[in-house]
């Protein structure tokens, strides 16, 4: 038995917080559930904004801005006018007070399967805008933001969009359905960060894409320092209102490292420049994460961080003992600080190929995919150096799990068919191709500067015998980054394919010229086959570590 109220056409159930509605059942978040039954509990009395903060939100200091964001959700849920209330009414410096007549029932509670709630199983985190008085703190929005992608992975049977798909969003202010669409997800999670000096105010809102239904909302002041207690609020919060108010099965990730508010921004900003994958952002990156050091010599993420910083200059970018040395040194000091973090495994697992100790290597990604099964990185980079070193189907298989893991990734996919065409197994390497194309298209929808999704696109549309649009494709990417690593690598590639061997040694020498390239895997690409014995190639070989 059920102790419940009826008001109208609402039966709110006392014991369990459940709102109902001519027998269908109205969600509620968890705060808003509680305020209202503290004010049916004292219908017909006011119920002061003391009593309300002490029953809701105990031993919390929190603003008026949250018991406001609770009143408006009730309001609109039972389709209350503020103004002209039937059943909420704000009593002026007093309070509120509940002002419906009241019949109080024993009622059995309907069956579960009344239930018409399909349970959330995607959403995507965008960048929050940035609202602060210099518009200065886009690191810190980003960087939020991905910190909430991250713990989210960690939710079981949630799907996270990617930052590189999310964050095509950013500063658009398209309407919440499109963006929903167009990431495939159910629910957006989007706010603003102001930072004032020491203080920050950061406001989020969780929104049902189908409905436009704001799910949860709220609003954090504090001091810097607070930030990663806001982060995990912001989570958990997040986490149990798309499993309905109750605490979901989930592997929770290990405690948050935390550090000194000067060295987590310089962390932020590191992450924010490492992300662009170009030269002088990765050595930006690799210094920023050096100076959060510097200040914080116990924060194992800004290790993993220049880990993984080094280990990317030395893989696109020169491959130089001194950045080898580096990843080496600071993997290494990661897992000692840090070795619940996945992301520390990862970091050492690429180190580790790297230097060609590939099994050592696998053993950090396995144990990164332990402890976060919903990661793709370990996945995606495990795949790599299994490729690497010529464990071709087990490339294969570690391929497609990230496909899977990762839905929107092109790469992925792409080297996915690559793996499968070297194992003979054509049929199914000219659907992931396609698939592939798919997903490269619709990553250049969102950002038709995406110089990857061209040229690594650009040889699958080859093979899909779609060679002009290829070709398009290849030269659209080198006039937007011709030093780039990928589109010169990539655009070898598909030259060397259309039998073009002077154009793709061109491109090639370009590369050895910068002092990039990895030796490894120009040897084992099968896209180079035509080149293989050309003596020029065979030079070129030699430049290459």
């Amino acid at each position: 038995m059920t102790q419940s109220v009826g008001f109208g056409d609402y039966t709110f159930h006392l014991d369990t917080g459940q709102l109902w509605f001519r027998g269908q059942e109205v969600r509620l978040t968890p705060k808003a559930a509680a305020v209202l039954k503290m004010l049916v509990s004292n219908a017909g009395s006011p119920v002061s904004k003391a009593d309300l903060f002490a029953s809701v939100w105990p031993n919390l200091a929190v603003t008026d801005d949250a018991l406001t964001t609770c009143i408006q959700e009730l309001r609109r849920v039972l389709n209350d006018d503020a103004k002209h209330p039937q059943f909420i009414e704000t009593r002026h410096r007093r309070g509120y007070q509940f002002i419906a007549a009241l019949s109080r029932q024993e009622a059995v509670a309907p069956a579960p399967l009344v239930r018409t709630v399909r349970p959330i199983s995607s959403i995507a985190v965008l960048p929050f805008a940035d609202m602060s008085p210099g518009q200065d703190q886009a690191y810190l929005c980003e960087g939020l933001a991905e910190e909430l992608i991250n713990a989210l992975t960690h939710v079981d049977g949630l799907r996270v969009a990617a930052r590189t798909s999310s964050f095509q969003f950013r500063g658009k202010g398209e309407d919440v359905r499109s963006v929903g669409e167009q990431l495939k997800v159910e629910t957006l999670l989007e706010g603003s960060v102001r930072k004032l000096d020491d203080r920050l105010r950061v406001t989020v809102q969780l929104i049902e894409v189908a409905s436009g239904f704001h799910r949860w909302s709220h609003r954090f002041d504090g001091r810097f320092t607070d930030v990663f207690a806001i982060q995990d609020e912001i989570a958990d919060r997040v986490a149990a209102s798309l499993r309905g108010g109750v605490a979901p099965r989930a592997k929770r990730a290990p405690q948050r490292a935390q550090t000194g508010s000067v060295a987590y921004e310089l962390y932020l900003r590191g992450r924010q420049h490492l992300h662009r994958i170009r030269h002088a952002d990765v050595t930006s990156a690799a210094d920023l994460f050096r100076r959060a050091i510097e200040l914080e010599p116990g924060y194992g993420p800004a290790y993993a961080g220049l880990a993984t910083a080094h280990a990317t200059l030395y893989e696109w970018f020169g491959a130089n003992d001194a950045d080898l040395a580096g990843a080496e040194r600071a993997s290494q000091r990661a897992l000692e600080l840090a070795p619940d973090l996945a992301e520390a495994h990862v970091a050492r697992g690429c180190t580790l190929s790297l230097m060609r100790r590939y099994e050592e290597a696998a053993r950090e990604f396995e144990e990164s995919i332990r402890l976060n099964p919903n990661l793709f990185d370990p996945y995606y980079y495990y795949a790599r150096a299994s490729f690497a070193r010529g464990d071709v189907a087990g490339s294969a298989t570690l391929f497609k799990k990230a496909a899977e893991v990762r839905q929107e990734d092109f790469q992925s996919a792409f080297l996915l068919a690559q793996s499968l065409k070297m194992l003979g197994q054509e049929d199914e390497a000219s659907a992931w191709r396609r698939e592939g194309i798919r997903r490269a298209e619709h990553i250049l929808a969102l950002n038709p500067l995406d110089g990857r999704a061209l040229s690594l696109g650009a040889l699958y549309l080859l093979e899909e015998g779609q060679s002009e649009r290829a070709l398009e494709w290849s030269e659209r990417a080198l006039e937007l980054s011709p030093n780039d690593m990928s589109a010169l690598g990539n655009g070898a590639c598909l030259q060397a394919k259309l039998g073009h061997a002077d154009r793709a040694i061109a491109l090639l020498e370009r590369v050895s010229a910068l002092g990039w390239g990895q030796r490894d895997w120009l040897e084992r690409d099968p896209d180079y086959a035509t080149l293989r014995h050309d003596p020029r190639f065979q030079r070129l070989l030699t430049t290459f570590k």
